[in-house]
């Protein structure tokens, strides 16, 4: 609880330094319903970063799903990061601190109940 006051509080005080990034949307083969609200909500306002950190933070307010995990992903496909996150509330701020990967391309996934949300991400 006291990482995520914090996470909030670094939030707010570096709003005007953080920027919003391009996000890939999808959904799964065939699903209709609420996995359209994925792509109908404004995922690019949920995710925020602090590049010299590499830390990112998703804001769940800004997605119009609820998320059941968060997955991170090597180049390779390789599950390198995985936390679930179906019992956080839904105003949650979550920071997600990758300083400790090595540098290169990696893949974060939104994994809601009827679909994901991906973005690319380039670590230096």
């Amino acid at each position: 609880m006291l990482k995520l006051l914090v996470a909030f509080a670094l939030f707010l005080l570096s709003a005007p330094f953080l920027c919003a990034q391009s996000i890939e949307v999808a959904t799964f083969a065939g699903q209709r319903g609420p996995a359209a609200k994925v792509a109908a909500s404004n995922p690019d306002q949920a995710f925020y970063t602090d590049q010299e950190s590499k830390t990112y933070f998703i804001d769940f307010e800004n997605l119009s799903v609820n998320l059941s995990d968060i997955v991170v992903k090597n180049a390779q496909g390789k599950v390198v990061f995985k936390d679930e996150v179906a019992s956080l509330p839904v105003n949650t701020i979550y920071e997600l601190d990758l300083s400790r990967m090595s540098s290169g391309e990696y893949e974060i996934e939104l994994h809601s109940y009827t679909g994901v949300i991906r973005k690319r991400v380039t670590l230096p």
